[in-house]
């Protein structure tokens, strides 16, 4: 029977995968694929990866709205998606969480890859081409544990595969077991690929590996441990930060990207443009999607100061609000006033696009720019890739380590300044720990916008409950574009349960295993 599952899922893996994308294979009909070739042929095997690959989630193809909507980060301009009805509004249970879905879609990957590094032995390619694959599965492995650890907490930890015969009715580990179970996956993924061919961004690579490393350690507060991974990254890697930010979103084959999931005409985009093109009375009109909020907005600082607009000295214009600010506020956000596909978007109250009109327009009078392709028609499939780690992260995550552990505050700030210095933004001097970890947390938001890292950053710092968090700031301006006041106004106060700084384990698998104790605040 183990047999029979198994070509059976290899014959519709590899009818999904071999018209899909660069990491394809042109082989002749093979009919019936044994078990014994299909670990055996390192064609077959990497036809089999290419298939867990395909099941890691991201925020194009979640469904109608990103993770940044249910942080401070941004608002969806349309009500009913799980950011509006589950996540702001804390009406979170074990039956409708929006990551109910990761749970299973992880174990079925984590059986796939226990499969897998059970038979990898049996491979007949050269050293090369088996310690990739090698290393890709326990990459993967790694990979899929981090997306459960920080989103339940620790978890089940499955090693190889389970037949009926098996204890089924596995229990929790701890956050530690969990964490330490990763990052021993991802060590022998490094260990793997240091002698092995290289390969392209999306699949794994030792600087990969090891940048999951540095992150899952941040996370879980292991920080000392976390800034010598990330440091590895930095000190032996060969990409670099690219000069030009907005394209890094937009273009494959970003040096600075070091893994991502790409899209290809005709038969493998995404809706992304589309969810996300401003919603406007013109021919440009899109169904809004993700609005950045004030929130986000006020953290842009003055390009030629480095301060934020309210600050004195900054040199902010409240009659030209949007000029002068940090380059990446451009390259990330549409305003009144922005140029975007041949129209002037008028997000005022009552411009083409304005703010607050009911259906799909802005709740806030921005829309999201970063991402977003402006030379493709927004009613067609979208292209653009998703990252899950770049060169730009594995500096700040290498920064806040340093400034969380209190050691080498110089070396942190040196990496702060690198992510800026990219951006022409004026280099921050050396503070004391609470100064450097404001600074980095600003860095984080603005760096990283909507690549939805704030939405777990805000938790795992212990700040999602806070009223600045909570409180959702729009635009304030009139018809004519002039701010009104302050140039802000409350938008929505969102509620908040501390029960979500972890997610709720599925009651469909509790009700089938009964061992699976519920995280504190579900039950």
């Amino acid at each position: 029977m183990k047999r029979i599952k198994l070509i059976l899922s290899l014959v519709a893996v590899l009818a999904l995968t071999f018209s899909c994308g660069e990491d394809a294979i042109d082989l002749d009909p093979q009919g019936a694929i044994s078990s014994e070739v299909a670990f055996k042929d390192p064609a077959f095997a990497q036809v089999y990866l290419n298939s867990v690959y395909a099941g890691i989630p991201n925020g194009f193809e979640r469904g109608w709205y990103m993770l940044d909507a249910a942080s401070d980060d941004a608002e969806n301009s349309y009500p009913w998606p799980a950011s509006n009805t589950r996540f702001n509004t804390a009406n979170i249970t074990p039956q409708n969480s929006p990551f109910n879905g990761l749970w299973g879609n992880a174990y079925t990957q984590i059986r796939k890859l226990n499969i897998f590094i059970e038979n990898y032995e049996k491979l007949e390619g050269t050293d090369m081409v088996n310690n990739r694959l090698k290393g890709e599965a326990h990459f993967l492995r790694g990979f899929y544990y981090t997306l459960l650890l920080r989103t339940f907490g620790g978890v089940p930890v499955i090693d190889k595969p389970q037949e009926l015969d098996d204890d089924l009715l596995v229990s929790r580990n701890t956050n530690e077991e969990t964490l330490n179970f990763i990052v021993t996956n991802l060590d022998q993924a490094a260990v793997f690929f240091e002698n092995a061919e290289s390969a392209s961004s999306t699949r794994g690579s030792w600087d990969a590996a090891m940048a999951l490393k540095g992150r899952v350690l941040l996370y879980e507060g292991k920080f000392a441990e976390s800034a010598v991974a990330s440091k590895a990254v930095l000190d032996n890697t060969s990409r670099s930060l690219d000069g030009n930010y907005a394209s890094v979103f937009v273009n494959n084959g970003a040096s600075e990207v070091i893994f991502d999931k790409q899209f290809s005409d005709p038969d493998r985009g995404h809706w992304g443009n589309l969810f996300n093109t401003p919603k406007t009375n013109t021919a440009v009109s899109g169904w809004g999607g993700t609005g950045p909020t004030q929130n986000l907005v006020d953290q842009y600082e003055m390009q030629a100061t480095g301060l934020l607009p309210l600050e004195a000295g900054s040199g902010y214009d409240p009659n030209n609000p949007y000029d002068g600010r940090d380059p990446r506020f451009e390259a990330s956000i549409i305003h009144d006033g922005s140029q975007w596909k041949g129209i002037t978007v008028e997000h005022r109250p009552n411009g083409n696009a304005g703010y607050n009109r009911g259906g799909d327009f802005t709740r806030t009078g921005y829309s999201m720019k970063k991402m977003i392709q402006e030379d493709r028609n927004h009613n067609e499939q979208s292209t653009q890739h998703w990252i899950y780690m770049r060169l730009g992260e594995v500096y700040l995550n290498y920064a806040e380590a340093l400034i969380e552990s209190n050691t080498n505050l110089a070396g942190a700030t040196s990496a702060i300044n690198t992510v800026r210095s990219r951006s022409q933004m004026p280099a921050i001097p050396v503070g004391d720990q609470a100064t450097l970890r404001t600074r980095v947390r600003r860095e984080r938001r603005i760096e990283l916008a909507f690549e939805e890292h704030r939405f777990w950053d805000i938790r795992r710092w212990g700040i999602a409950g806070d009223p600045e968090v909570l409180t959702i700031y729009r635009v304030n301006m009139d018809n004519s574009g002039a701010l009104v006041g302050p140039g802000r106004a409350v938008w929505e106060t969102r509620s908040w349960d501390n029960a979500n700084y972890l997610f709720p384990i599925p009651q469909g698998e509790r009700d089938k295993n009964g061992n699976l104790s519920q995280n504190p605040g579900y039950n």
